[in-house]
């Protein structure tokens, strides 16, 4: 079974990262990763996207790491490839030697000008 293609960390520019200035992506943005995005008790249903990583190519989409560590775990689909053995279980929490991340789609929106509540 083919595993799924992720980002092994987050990137330099990963929004995910609390080290990158505000606003670098537009509020579009964060608002579609609210669909990505799942909260313990509210996760995201098996056909939610996943959040790709900006940095991969067309056609050779990669999933964010940052985003898999914070909220995949939220996400039904993400859960189901762990299960099926196409994703590590270490690919859904943060490891030693990252860059400190949002804890949650919530403070990621807040800190970029999104309300995370709108359309929820």
């Amino acid at each position: 079974m083919k595993g799924l293609p992720h980002a092994q960390r987050p990137c330099t520019e990963c929004p995910w990262r609390r080290d990158q200035p505000p606003g670098r992506f537009s509020p579009e943005r964060y608002e579609t990763l609210r669909d990505t995005a799942g909260t313990p008790g509210r996760e995201v249903g098996f056909q939610a996207p996943v959040f790709a990583c900006h940095k991969s190519t067309e056609g050779h989409d990669l999933v964010c790491a940052g985003w898999l560590a914070v909220v995949g775990c939220e996400h039904l689909g993400i859960r189901l490839a762990v299960a099926m053995g196409r994703l590590d279980p270490e690919t859904l929490s943060i490891r030693e030697g990252w860059p400190e991340l949002y804890a949650s789609y919530d403070e990621l929106a807040r800190v970029n000008g999104v309300n995370p509540d709108v359309n929820r």
